[in-house]
């Protein structure tokens, strides 16, 4: 039976399980997936002794592991050598090899979410300059855009983000997404602004911000957000963060299990029941 799981401190939060099993399931394929709690200290041995044992295809790596699992892998796929950060790690021939899934879940939704949508004619703005916004942005340079623009409270973190990838992108700070002067085809808040449970407020000024045509949110509790029903008053098409989670998954999948899963509208029902049950 093959066997996978995900791995994080702590784990408890990871909905990766729902979605795996939802798929075991659905295509009626004998296979486990679970989560597993890995401390920091414990994660090098921890990988290296499944590795050994054969008892495991491979692990989705979740936080805070994504960027010290990088380190440990053998191999590193191109995207994950640029972010220096994996979320699946797979084992073939005793040899450690590591993905970043993570953009290009991201760039699968958008393409479902928004079909009419043309990456390379968009002025883009990513808010944010944590690891999703790094996977987003390198994901969504590849189709060479008209313009992207990252935006952080910390100009230092944009900086750095445009730097290490060395992206065709200005880092800019949160002040200057309203600055008439700048106008946007599409805003991506790669944040946890508005995450059910995060202590916040902060809401986008989207009267303000000109030109958006378009809103993708990576959030998906709850499924939609404060700031997509600001943006849908301003007759600007959303977009929420549960296609990215689901898309994401696919790579994997298909991968522990030899199946390539659909991303269906019975899962994403399933996901979005599980939302409702686990409330605010």
């Amino acid at each position: 039976m093959k066997k996978a799981a995900v791995i994080g401190f702590p784990i408890s939060h990871s909905w990766s399980p729902i979605i795996h099993n939802y798929w075991l399931q659905e295509y009626n394929l004998v296979g486990e997936y679970r989560k597993i709690e890995v401390k920091p200290a414990d994660l090098k041995t921890f990988i290296f002794d499944k590795k050994n044992e054969n008892e495991f295809t491979g692990f989705n790596i979740t936080i805070p592991h994504k960027e010290s699992a990088a380190k440990i892998c053998d191999q590193l796929s191109e995207n994950a050598k640029k972010l220096q950060a994996v979320n699946l790690v797979t084992f073939k021939n005793n040899i450690v090899h590591g993905y970043n899934t993570d953009g290009n879940g991201f760039l699968e939704s958008l393409k479902e979410a928004f079909p009419e949508i043309d990456i390379p004619k968009l002025k883009i703005a990513i808010f944010g300059a944590g690891g999703a916004a790094k996977s987003i942005a390198l994901s969504i340079s590849e189709y060479k855009p008209k313009k992207v623009s990252v935006f952080n409270r910390n100009l230092d973190r944009a900086v750095e983000l445009v730097k290490k990838l060395k992206i065709s992108a200005e880092p800019l700070h949160v002040n200057e997404l309203i600055n008439v002067k700048r106008s946007y085809d599409l805003l991506i808040n790669a944040t946890p602004l508005g995450m059910a449970g995060v202590n916040n407020l902060d809401i986008f000024d989207f009267k303000n911000i000109k030109g958006l045509n378009f809103f993708a949110d990576i959030v998906y509790n709850p499924e939609k957000t404060k700031n997509m029903y600001l943006a849908e008053k301003h007759n600007i098409k959303t977009m929420g963060g549960l296609g990215m989670l689901l898309y994401q998954a696919v790579p994997a999948f298909e991968i522990f299990y030899g199946k390539k899963p659909k991303v269906s509208v019975g899962l994403k029902r399933h996901i979005a029941e599980h939302i409702l049950r686990v409330g605010k």
